[in-house]
């Protein structure tokens, strides 16, 4: 089973590459209303404070987090052979071949990234944000921090739970 673990990896990769959504493989997807602790949970699970803050509406884009377990030798190596500095870095699918060390900085591109697409207006997004965690501390598990849910009175009296985003990752519940 571990064998396995890289192959999904790189399908991961490809999928999100050419925007294919071929296979659904296995991730862990928070939901809940917003400001209700659902990126919280995530970064207690990746050990590092890595995600944006703020009040209202803070994530407006799904954040597909794929961790990356390496073991301590592997990451020394690495390290030394792409010159950086740590045993831990993210990678993102946008900016191609850029490695983050310092995950204050991942928290700043996440920002900016949300609002090249979503702008700064507070508008919400379903296209996602790849990222990749590589560290000797975290299992191999792929996360998705979706944004959150909000009420919706209809005329009829009835109230309708909402976000695009959401429906995007819960295909199985789709309306």
């Amino acid at each position: 089973m571990e064998a396995l673990i890289p192959v999904i990896n790189k399908l991961q990769d490809v999928f999100n590459t050419v925007g294919a959504d071929i296979i659904q493989l296995p991730q862990i997807v928070v939901v809940g209303t917003q400001s209700s602790g659902k990126s919280s949970v995530l970064e207690s699970l990746v050990g590092k404070d890595l995600l944006p803050r703020g009040t209202g509406i803070v994530t407006r884009r799904p954040l597909i987090l794929q961790l990356v377990h390496i073991d301590s030798e592997d990451c020394k190596k690495t390290s030394e052979e792409n010159g950086i500095n740590g045993d831990e870095w993210g990678k993102f699918l946008h900016t191609k071949s850029k490695t983050y060390t310092d995950f204050e900085e991942i928290r700043q591109e996440i920002d900016a990234e949300t609002e090249r697409i979503s702008g700064n207006n507070k508008g919400v997004s379903d296209e996602p944000i790849h990222l990749k965690i590589f560290s000797p501390h975290v299992v191999n598990l792929t996360l998705v921090d979706l944004p959150g849910l909000t009420k919706v009175r209809k005329l009829s009296g009835n109230i309708l739970w909402m976000s695009c985003a959401v429906l995007h990752f819960l295909p199985r519940w789709r309306l």
